[in-house]
């Protein structure tokens, strides 16, 4: 059951501006797209929606706030995230995100039942609850017995197609693939999305060629390291082996073997001919990828110190928590440890061939209480200067963050421009961004559904969050 959570109703704080009318006066509008500037633009805002914009705007009875040549661009997608892998996580998630900017989430997988996240995501859009645009793709399909808890499982064709019904009639928004089905149940789960005619998202299954899933229309592809391997002359090869080990029963530590094996084997058979006629296919094809570079971090101690800001404003059972010992580390090889830095090279380098293919990007984290040291809002940040290191421009991450998520999501009331009956969900930096991305760090305002917070409000939300981790 969903509690009226104080540290939300908190967020409604006294630098809130949630008046029917609120004009936002003196800024420079941005143009992610194209990347023109309009200087000297007023932005009425009315009903959580922008209703005019123009130089000279009047509105007498409407709350002012001076942007002050401030630069406004769309507010910022983090496209995979999850924020309900604990009982209150979305009370610290919601106002992270806001502080940093992101006005929009897509939550791809939880632990709480489908109509709590409906509730939120409803009592979000109403304006009761003030948060990012919550999307709800995380109706993840997994062989038994299951990656994670709470997951739909299917072991037969027969049973992808029921889990689908089910998923449909439940009100998600996608379906969710995951690692561990087969090539038949992966294929029958593809036929029955398009037929239910919801997106098919998610991993591309370990015993799946990227090629395949490409065939099956995969809308999206969550995560970036199939994609290397299908750049592997021994992509084959290394499926088959994976097939062999699950074939004959392999317990998991077998599985693990197999599949950390592939980071030498990529690293020695990555082809640039063949990662480019990859690429071309994953381009003409529209197959989005969410590639969450940063996760790379974690697995690299590539970790904040404990006096760190972002670790301050993480419940102290958290940080307990991402202290202990970890699964996932746990399996990493010698090897792999070894490989690490090359690894992470080779997908920057595939991820930059990747953009200048024309794959769309969605910009994603993977940030969760539940995947230590990714943090709700500061990780997607972390992820655009990635890919601006990668060779994208500043305005080409943008791009990934802003304009690219909603209109992949088909939303009727956002397409990444900053225009009159689009949704006011809005950024105001003090500097050109598309000059460098450290202007994102401290946002002068932030506008969500039509709620403006000033830079007063998001301190004193900061203020909370650091006070909640105490």
């Amino acid at each position: 059951m969903i509690r009226p959570a104080a540290l939300i109703s908190a967020m409604l704080c006294a630098g809130a501006v949630a008046s029917a009318d609120t004009l936002l006066t003196d800024v420079t509008i941005v143009d992610v797209e194209t990347g023109r500037l309009a200087a000297g633009q007023s932005i009425l805002i009315r009903d959580g929606m922008i209703a005019e914009i123009g130089p000279d705007l009047s509105a007498p009875s409407a709350e002012v706030l001076d942007g002050a040549g401030g630069y406004l661009i769309p507010g910022l997608w983090d496209s995979h995230v999850h924020i309900f892998s604990s009982p209150t996580e979305p009370d610290i998630a919601l106002p992270l995100y806001l502080i940093n900017g992101i006005t929009g989430i897509r939550d791809m997988g939880a632990l709480w039942p489908i109509t709590e996240q409906l509730a939120l995501q409803a009592r979000i859009e109403a304006g009761d609850v003030l948060g990012p645009r919550l999307i709800l793709s995380g109706a993840w399909v997994d062989a038994s017995p299951g990656s994670w808890p709470g997951m739909f499982l299917a072991d037969t064709p027969a049973e992808a197609r029921t889990v689908v019904d089910r998923i449909a009639a439940e009100g998600w928004a996608a379906v969710k693939s995951y690692s561990m089905l087969d090539e038949a149940i992966y294929m029958a789960l593809a036929e029955a999305a398009a037929d239910a005619g919801l997106p098919l998202v998610g991993h591309i299954p370990e015993r799946v060629a990227l090629g395949t899933a490409i065939d099956a229309d995969q809308d999206g592809m969550e995560h970036f390291g199939r994609i290397p391997m299908a750049c592997s002359t021994d992509e084959a090869r290394m499926l088959d082996d994976l097939r062999a080990v699950m074939a004959t029963g392999g317990d998991q530590a077998a599985i693990f073997g197999v599949m950390a094996a592939r980071n030498r084997i990529v690293l020695e058979t990555w082809d640039a001919d063949l990662c480019s006629e990859v690429l071309t296919r994953m381009a003409e094809a529209r197959i989005h990828v969410s590639p969450t570079l940063v996760v790379a971090d974690f697995y690299t101690d590539n970790w904040p110190e404990p006096d760190a800001p972002r670790m301050q404003m993480i419940p102290s059972e958290v940080r307990e928590a991402w202290g202990r010992p970890d699964f996932r580390l746990e399996a990493m090889t010698d090897e792999v440890r070894a490989l690490a830095g090359d690894s992470i090279a080779l997908d920057r380098q595939t991820f930059a061939m990747a953009h200048a293919a024309g794959v769309p990007i969605l910009a994603s984290s993977d940030a969760s209480f539940a995947n230590p040291y990714l943090f709700h809002g500061f990780s997607l940040l972390d992820e655009l200067d990635i890919y601006v290191a990668a060779g994208l421009t500043p305005r080409e991450a943008l791009f990934t963050a802003t304009v690219a998520p909603p209109r992949f999501f088909g939303l009727a009331d956002q397409d990444g421009t900053i225009a009159p009956s689009r949704r006011a969900d809005l950024v105001l930096l003090d500097s050109n961004p598309l000059d460098g991305l450290a202007t994102l760090r401290h946002p002068r305002a932030v506008v969500a559904g039509g709620t403006v917070l000033d830079r007063a409000a998001l301190d004193e939300m900061e203020a909370g969050l650091r006070a909640a981790g105490e």
